[in-house]
């Protein structure tokens, strides 16, 4: 499978990335949080997109009952060189499953998460989970 995103500068400070007829607008002036989200925002958000499309994916192929799923997520970057050297999430389950469950739950979709996998080779990724009725 392949993937194919255009992203085209806009003006000094945002870019707009587009697929399939859906468009984006995303910061792209450094330190500048009133521009939208940053890079790496954009970065998280996908990897928390992607989690919670493998948590949905595999709770409906088990059977295991999930009303709801959210994930919080930080990085922490480095200057020089620049990279980001860790990211931290938690994952918050609406779900009235045994603890024993969703903690498989989570797993397989961490498995089963392409962003996940691909960021998680580059950077190290802690991660837990809550869950609540």
């Amino acid at each position: 499978m392949k993937y194919n995103v255009r992203v085209e500068r806009t003006d000094s400070l945002h870019v707009n990335a587009s697929v399939r007829g859906f468009e984006i607008q995303l910061g792209a002036k450094r330190a500048d949080p009133t521009a939208g989200f940053n890079p790496v925002e954009t970065l998280l958000s996908s990897m928390g997109a992607c989690l919670l499309t493998a948590i949905s994916f595999v709770a409906e192929a088990s059977h295991i009952p999930l009303a709801g799923a959210r994930i919080e997520l930080e990085a922490t970057r480095q200057d020089r060189p620049p990279i980001l050297t860790q990211i931290r999430y938690m994952m918050h389950l609406k779900s009235d499953a045994p603890p024993e469950q969703l903690d498989h739950l989570v797993d397989l979709a961490k498995r089963n998460s392409t962003v996940f996998q691909t960021v998680s080779l580059a950077v190290s990724v802690e991660g837990d989970w809550t869950a609540e009725p």
